[in-house]
């Protein structure tokens, strides 16, 4: 099966909530594919559909120890972290990862939410705004976030002096 072909079918699994279908699919590729960094990134989030953040945890530490480089094993990571209550080492987790990860805005909206969950509204505002300069429709998801509630004024009165 082509590179993207089989990545498409299970991506197609996860989009209908197929997860044991998706799961098999992927165990079933030979393993130069089932072991690639895209597999682990699909198991990663088949476990994080299901509400299993141990496990998701777990293969994101190892896609971390396998593909330093790849940026999802450390933004799933500290996700599971700060889901499961650990916030702080949530964002010790995701400033662990490559200084490449800079350069992804997902990056530092997930700091200011880790932040403005342990009460560090200014810092989370902070965060935020190089969120919010890297990709400017990135605020319209802020004010959708549900963690993001508490700032949604600011948020708001940033967008209207944007």
């Amino acid at each position: 099966m082509e590179d993207l072909a089989w990545q498409e079918k299970i991506r197609g699994y996860v989009d209908l909530k197929m997860f044991d279908e998706a799961w098999a699919a992927i165990e079933s590729l030979p393993p130069t594919d089932s072991g690639s960094p895209e597999a682990q990134e699909l198991r990663i989030t088949i476990l994080l559909d299901r509400g299993d953040y141990e496990g998701a945890l777990q293969l994101s530490e190892t896609l971390c120890d396998l593909f330093p480089d790849r940026h999802s094993g450390f933004i799933h990571g500290a996700y599971c972290l700060h889901i499961q209550g650990n916030t702080d080492e949530a964002i010790a987790f995701l400033q662990s990862g490559p200084v490449s990860l800079q350069d992804e805005p997902i990056y530092f909206f997930n700091l200011a939410c880790y932040e403005l969950a342990l009460g560090k509204d200014e810092v989370a505002m902070s965060w935020l705004e190089q969120a919010f300069e890297m990709d400017p429709p990135s605020r319209a998801k802020a004010l959708e976030d549900p963690d993001l509630e508490p700032l949604r004024e600011q948020i708001l009165q940033r967008m209207r002096n944007a």
